[in-house]
């Protein structure tokens, strides 16, 4: 399990490659959500999401002969084109496997950083089979989006940023799909402010980690039906599971057509423009499933805002 020693590290080390992103105040949703509102937009990260933060640290931390084998990696999107980046940022050779409905946005970013990206199927564990066989076949090094300690240390660098511009916070509402997010996130705050609270959210259509944790332990889903593509694995991993059981004082969960809301309220209102995947806090905020007081600071980390415009579009024409 990672240390906060770890993200303090990985804080250091990426700091070159990466935007360290401001905390926004946004009272014009305070009403809307029920406390102060702060967001931490890493919409606004070089490749449009935190994961870039992550997959710098994992490949700085490569050894000679890994960087000269090159990486791979199983991704939906955004961890593809972090690590795509990443990658040429330091001079490594990537291949991105990534599922036959990913989002174009995403893809094309992955090719603009000039990795070879390959789409096998729809579900994680379909794509993470093909990336096992490529370290195999390759000898390039797994880069997981999420079971893998120097991405979650990279991650968790937005919990001691957000804490750093705002350490009166109350607590931190964060996206949950692999789980590498929200465990750094809840790592780095919680070794800060131990009482603070960190609530994470999921599509009710892959509500991995809420229903470990009603069972007590990690288990796989049957199927993912979301519009937030950024969440679509299908198992909750083990690591995260014992981080988020330790750490994370509440798991909620949305609706799809909550998403869609919370996506328009944010262009409406809060002038920002995000994915499906990374408005899960404020669609749970709009919904009345936080347990958060209007006096209350709470940090709405937006995961990131590389949309598929066609979709975006629906989303704003939403009632």
């Amino acid at each position: 399990m990672i240390t906060n020693s770890d993200i303090i590290q990985a804080k250091e080390r990426i700091k070159d490659y990466i935007i360290r992103t401001p905390l926004l105040r946004a009272p014009a949703l305070d009403k809307k959500l029920g406390c102060k509102v702060y967001l931490k937009p890493e919409n606004l990260q070089h490749t449009g999401s935190f994961k870039l933060r992550g997959a710098t640290n994992c490949l700085l931390a490569l050894n000679n002969k890994q960087k000269k084998n090159g990486v791979v990696c199983a991704s939906s999107g955004n961890h593809a084109q972090g690590v795509a980046c990443a990658a040429l940022n330091l001079g490594i050779d990537a291949t991105i496997v990534m599922p036959i409905n990913c989002n174009p946005v995403k893809l094309e970013g992955v090719k603009k950083y000039g990795a070879t990206a390959i789409l096998e199927g729809t579900l994680s564990s379909e794509r993470e089979a093909k990336a096992k066989e490529l370290v195999k076949k390759e000898s390039r090094t797994l880069v997981h989006p999420f079971d893998n300690d120097y991405v979650r240390a990279g991650q968790g660098t937005i919990g001691i940023e957000i804490l750093e511009d705002e350490p009166r916070l109350d607590a931190i509402v964060v996206p949950i799909g692999g789980g590498g997010l929200i465990s750094g996130v809840a790592m780095a705050a919680k070794s800060i402010k131990s009482d603070i609270s960190i609530i994470g959210v999921e599509p009710a259509g892959a509500a991995r980690y809420g229903l470990s944790r009603l069972k007590d332990k990690p288990i796989e889903l049957e199927t993912v039906n979301t519009i937030a593509d950024g969440t679509r694995t299908d198992k909750a991993n083990e690591t995260s599971f014992k981080i988020i059981q330790k750490l994370v004082d509440d798991l909620v969960t949305v609706k799809d057509d909550s998403i869609f809301k919370a996506m328009k309220e944010c262009v409406s209102t809060a002038k920002i423009v995000a994915e499906p995947s990374s408005v899960m806090g404020i669609a749970a905020a709009m919904d009345n499933k936080l347990a958060v007081k209007e006096e209350d600071r709470v940090c709405f980390v937006i995961s990131g805002g590389n949309n598929d415009l066609d979709l975006l579009i629906e989303a704003l024409k939403h009632n």
